[in-house]
Order: C-alpha cells, then sequence, then structure tokens
C-alpha cells in the first residue's frame, strides 16, 4: 500500500461514515458492512511497510462497532409492547460513534498529510 493509496481509502472509510450516520440512525446492517471494509483495510495497512509515527496514528483510530446493551427492559416499551424505543436508541447511539469515528479518520489523515 503507497502513501497515495492509504490518505485515499481512509477519506473513503470517512466517506462512508458519514454516509451510514446521514439520517442519524444506523442499522445494524450498516454497522456489518463498515466492519467489513474496516477490517480489511486494517489487514492490508498491517501488511504494508509504513515508517512507525504513520502506523501510530493509523492505529490510533478507534473503530468501535460495539452495540449498546441495555440492562433490563424499558418499563414504559414493555407496557406499551414497543421494542421500537431501544432499537432506535441504539442506532442513534451508533450514528453518533460512526460520527466520533470519522472525526478521528479526518484527523489522522490531516496529521499523516503532515508527516508525509
Amino acid at each position: 500500500m503507497s502513501e497515495e493509496t492509504l490518505i485515499k481509502y481512509l477519506e473513503f472509510l470517512k466517506t462512508e461514515c458519514l454516509r451510514h450516520s446521514n439520517d442519524k440512525l444506523v442499522n445494524e446492517n450498516e454497522i456489518q458492512l463498515f466492519k467489513l471494509e474496516a477490517n480489511k483495510f486494517i489487514s492490508l495497512f498491517q501488511n504494508s511497510k509504513f515508517e512507525s509515527s504513520i502506523k501510530e496514528k493509523v492505529l490510533n483510530i478507534h473503530f468501535d462497532f460495539s452495540i449498546p446493551k441495555y440492562k433490563g427492559t424499558n418499563l414504559l416499551s414493555y407496557i406499551i409492547d414497543d421494542s421500537w424505543t431501544n432499537s432506535r436508541q441504539r442506532e442513534e447511539i451508533m450514528s453518533k460513534k460512526f460520527i466520533r469515528i470519522s472525526e478521528e479518520i479526518g484527523n489522522s489523515i490531516l496529521e499523516i498529510k503532515a508527516t508525509i
């Protein structure tokens, strides 16, 4: 992987994060698609030869795909049998995570460009 390819791939991942979080809801399918792409990138990146400073900047991007879990049940949801509430909250939280990941990627891109 060249430096140019690295920058383009990071920009692609950043764009994907923003695209998925555009509607403020990120569902399980979108998470899995992005997770596959991010894992593919990390695998390619780890097999490439870059300076340790660049490797450190990229590996410090925190790709957090953990889905929030709720302890217990939302009493109001239980009473009205509305499972939509918890899944909607998860999708909103994941949207915020994707926005944060895109910001981290953007910062890393700037740092890498300054290093090169």
